[in-house]
C-alpha cells in the first residue's frame, strides 16, 4: 500500500436539494479471514466497536476522534493506509462531507479526527442529525459508524397547565426533557416566573436525570398576592453538572389575573358573583359545574370560593 504523509481534513460543502444528496457506503468485508476494518470513536462505552455499530452522540464544535483497527486474517496490520469519509446529515441547505487518511500504528490502528462545525447561519439544520463515518482500504474492506449530533440534553417542551392563574392561586408548569445520548445524563433544571412588572414571583432549581427516553417534570407554583396582574412569563433552562447550559432556554407566557375575577375582565363585580353563585354546590360532571368558580382547586364549588369573590369584590386592574 502507498505510504501516506499524514492526514488532512477538507470539508466540502455541497449546496443542493435534499433529494440530490446521497451517501454510498462500500460493502463491509465481515468475513473472519482476509482484510478487516473496524471504525469507532472515543465515546466509551458506546464507541461503535464492532462492524456497523453506532457511537454515542456529539455536540456542535466537539472533536470526533476516529479510530480504524485494520487486520488481515485477524492479525493487526501496521503502517498501512486507511481512508476515511465523513458525511453530515442530508438537509436542504448545505451537505457537509470530509475526507481524511492516516497510517496504522504499531497496534494496527489508524487515527484521525475532525471537529463538528457550527455554521454562523442555520447551524442546527445543517449539522444536527445523524452523521456517518466510513473507514476503508483499497482491498475492498470497510466499516461504518453512525452518531447523532445535537444538544445532548434539550428542553423539548415547556407549558403551563393553567394559563390564567389569579394572584394567590396556583400555576402548574410542565417541562419535557429529552436526550440524544446513549448514557443517562443529569444536571439542574431552573424555572423562573416573572410577572407583568418583570418581578420574580417564583423560582426553582432542582436536579434532574434523563436518558434516551426523556423525562417529564411537573411543578406547582403559588402566585404571590402581591404579583403584578397581566401578561407574565415562565423561563426554563437546563444546566450541565459543570454549570454550562445544555442548550437554549425556553419561555412560555401566561396571565396573572385578579383573585376573584372569574371571567378575566380585570374587575371583580356582579358578573363574577353570578358565576360562582350559579356553580355553587357543583363538582366535576355536575350539570352546573364551572371550573372558573373552583378558586381553591378542590374540585367543588363551596363557601371558600364564594368568600374569595366577596372579599375581593370591587377590585380592578387598569
Amino acid at each position: 500500500m502507498r505510504k501516506a504523509e499524514g492526514f488532512s481534513l477538507v470539508f466540502l460543502v455541497l449546496i443542493g436539494s435534499f433529494a440530490g444528496f446521497r451517501v454510498v457506503i462500500p460493502n463491509a468485508n465481515c468475513d473472519a479471514e482476509g482484510w478487516q476494518v473496524d471504525v469507532y470513536t472515543q465515546k466509551d462505552p458506546y464507541n461503535g466497536i464492532g462492524f456497523g455499530q453506532p457511537s454515542d452522540s456529539f455536540e456542535s464544535q466537539e472533536t470526533v476522534f476516529l479510530h480504524a483497527y485494520l487486520t488481515y486474517n485477524m492479525a493487526p496490520v501496521q503502517h498501512a493506509d486507511v481512508y476515511f469519509r465523513v458525511f453530515g446529515p442530508a438537509n436542504p441547505i448545505e451537505n457537509l462531507t470530509a475526507s481524511l487518511s492516516a497510517l496504522t500504528d504499531e497496534s494496527g490502528t489508524a487515527n484521525a479526527n475532525f471537529t463538528i462545525p457550527r455554521p454562523p447561519v442555520d447551524a442546527e439544520t445543517i449539522t444536527f442529525g445523524t452523521w456517518t463515518a466510513i473507514a476503508y482500504i483499497p482491498e475492498n474492506a470497510s466499516d461504518s459508524v453512525t452518531f447523532k449530533v445535537g444538544y445532548t440534553v434539550e428542553l423539548v417542551e415547556l407549558r403551563v397547565v393553567d394559563e390564567d392563574p389569579p394572584r394567590g392561586g396556583w400555576l402548574d408548569v410542565e417541562v419535557s426533557i429529552g436526550s440524544i445520548a446513549m448514557t443517562p445524563k443529569n444536571g439542574t433544571l431552573a424555572l423562573t416566573l416573572f410577572d407583568s412588572l418583570n418581578g420574580v414571583v417564583g423560582f426553582l432549581m432542582e436536579s434532574f436525570a434523563t436518558d434516551a427516553n426523556g423525562t417529564i417534570v411537573n411543578r406547582t407554583f403559588v402566585i404571590p398576592k402581591s404579583a403584578g396582574v397581566g401578561p407574565s412569563i415562565v423561563n426554563a433552562s437546563l444546566l450541565a453538572p459543570s454549570g454550562a447550559p445544555y442548550g437554549p432556554s425556553r419561555s412560555v407566557s401566561f396571565v396573572i389575573s385578579l383573585l376573584g375575577d372569574l371571567n378575566f375582565d380585570n374587575r371583580v363585580n356582579v358578573v363574577d358573583v353570578a358565576i360562582v353563585s350559579a356553580a355553587f354546590g357543583s363538582y366535576p360532571g355536575h350539570s352546573r359545574w364551572d371550573p372558573r368558580a373552583d378558586i381553591d382547586k378542590d374540585n367543588s364549588i363551596g363557601v371558600r370560593d364564594v368568600s374569595v369573590v366577596a372579599r375581593h369584590f370591587g377590585d380592578t386592574h387598569p
